[in-house]
């Protein structure tokens, strides 16, 4: 198998929106100074950073930064996402639905799903089956069974954990108890051994190879329809023989509510063949430790980088042979307060953007924003973050992918908001971030409404947008800087709604020889 590196009250949630603007302007000011004091472990000099940050939704936020380091640029995604806001939602998106497939992009997983923002999750079989190689759990139901490597679980009381799932599943007649284990649930086919199959996986089971013997049992839900249990819900799994298929291939899609046992080698394929027939009762064990059914979501990934504060070397790293090489990077940490995760996404592999981080370097980082438990998910080509941006009709990539385009994936962890916007009562003004202009130089000017629960709105018309002193001119959505250099604050005010940024002028320098609107790029963070 091959991996891809390539309620609370409404008091609760507006201390939790400034904890986590407060982290925003801690990492600001943090890669502020010339050599970085304060940088993360195993980094190299931080000379310049700048960057913004906007709501997506309530409780969730993107930020944009641009670091220049001694070793190269440093192209720099997050998103902060609150999980106790009754608003939010993750889950795992799977590629077409399926387990098996020709792999999807975060892009269309999203568009396709209704979120509103996503990141690549885990490694996967990129040149075979497509398939992801850890476990996944969707709205509780188990999809897949796990690898030895960490995944990312969240529990039914929303709480967090990084983990890894030892599978422990079985396969027991049920006039005799005789047992046996299943290699797996929904993964790769065994050359020997027992393998459940739901119709999630895709394809089905297909005809053997020369020399291998296989035998599938067609297994339909035992009992009346109220007290069915299905694949991957709540145990046991009681189901009825309908038929058994000797070196057939069975192909999707299933009944309903039908699963296959399929045996594979001699003494797996014998057993299926001599013991099983129509109308034999089975139960099917899908099992876990620890437990899977306690849990709401789970998607896989690695390596492991920070856990209980202390950054690690993960023995069961999916990509080990690549931790000291620098590559586009992907990676999820939670924040002490075990309610708070933080998306990252560096890009890498480009010299003039971005250089990518080692993997002791994406851990120093996720420790150095306050994760008390980080890990990786798949890298290189595969690292994507796509977000609603405020104005934007639909997500879309905001970073920039090392292929050149988005890679399809086998799955991505999705965000959802069901927040319901209100009026504006403040102004983000060019992201919230200071304005640093050259004299005679036209820049563009952004502002964005936020309600009162976090949520980016249109902001209210007319807006009145004022400099104290008269520094610059403001016309529609531009503004036009005068020769005089000075500092000062421009004000935006429209509807009862206010904001307001720094704002400096600094002469241009005698000898530039760049148009004025480069210039002034130049010294502005990026705009969504």
């Amino acid at each position: 198998m091959r991996g891809a590196l390539d309620g609370p009250g409404p008091g609760v949630h507006r201390s939790r929106r400034r904890g986590i603007w407060g982290y925003v302007a801690l990492f600001l000011g943090g890669l502020a100074a010339p050599g970085l004091a304060h940088s993360p472990a195993f980094w190299p000099a931080v000379h310049s950073s700048s960057g913004f940050t906007v709501p997506v939704a309530s409780g969730i936020l993107y930020s944009h930064f641009t670091v220049g380091t001694a070793a190269g640029p440093l192209n720099v995604h997050h998103l902060s996402v609150d999980l106790s806001n009754p608003t939010v939602r993750v889950g795992p998106g799977l590629a077409h639905n399926r387990l098996m497939s020709d792999d999807e992009t975060v892009s269309s997983m999203v568009a396709r799903s209704g979120a509103i923002a996503g990141v690549n999750a885990d490694f996967f079989d990129i040149h075979g089956s497509g398939m992801p190689l850890n476990i996944v759990v969707r709205d509780g139901e188990l999809l897949r069974s796990p690898t030895d490597r960490v995944a990312l679980a969240i529990r039914r009381d929303g709480s967090i954990r990084m983990d890894r799932f030892k599978w422990t599943g079985t396969v027991v007649l049920a006039n005799t108890g005789e047992s046996h284990a299943l290699v797996g649930y929904n993964a790769g086919l065994p050359s020997d051994g027992f393998m459940v199959i739901s119709a999630v996986r895709g394809y089905g089971a297909p005809v053997p190879e020369p020399g291998m013997r296989q035998a599938v049992a067609e297994l339909m839900p035992a009992g009346p329809p109220l007290a069915r249990v299905g694949p991957g819900t709540d145990p046991p799994g009681l189901y009825t023989v309908k038929r058994v298929w000797l070196q057939q291939a069975f192909h999707t899609p299933f009944p309903a509510g039908e699963i296959l046992l399929v045996g594979r080698g001699r003494a797996a394929a014998k057993w299926i063949q001599s013991t099983l027939s129509a109308g034999t009762a089975v139960q099917v064990n899908l099992t876990t430790d620890p437990d899977w059914h306690e849990l709401r979501t789970a998607i896989g990934g690695g390596p492991i980088l920070v856990q209980g504060g202390r950054l690690v070397n993960d023995p069961h790293s999916p990509s080990a042979k690549d931790r000291n090489s620098r590559h586009p990077v992907t990676a999820l940490g939670v924040l002490r307060d075990g309610r708070t995760v933080i998306l990252v996404e560096v890009d890498g592999r480009q010299p003039h953007l971005s250089v990518g981080l080692t993997q002791p370097q994406l851990a120093a980082y996720m420790q150095w924003l306050g994760a008390s438990e980080a890990m990786g998910f798949d890298s290189g080509g595969s690292a994507s973050m796509v977000v609603r941006r405020p104005g934007g009709t639909h997500p879309t990539v905001v970073n920039s992918p090392s292929d050149g385009h988005e890679r399809p994936v086998a799955d991505a962890l999705l965000f959802y908001s069901t927040a319901v916007p209100g009026p504006a009562v403040r102004l983000l003004i060019n992201a919230n971030q200071p304005l640093r202009l050259l004299t005679g130089a036209t820049a563009p000017l952004s502002i964005i409404g936020v309600d009162a629960q976090g949520n980016p709105v249109a902001p209210p018309q007319p807006i009145r947008v004022t400099a104290q002193p008269e520094l610059v001119t403001v016309t529609a959505g531009s503004v036009r800087v005068g020769e005089i250099p000075g500092t000062g604050v421009l004000r935006a005010e429209g509807g009862g709604a206010s904001g307001m940024v720094s704002l400096s002028v600094v002469a241009r320098p005698a000898a530039a020889r760049v148009p004025a609107s480069a210039a002034v790029e130049a010294q502005l963070p990026t705009q969504p």
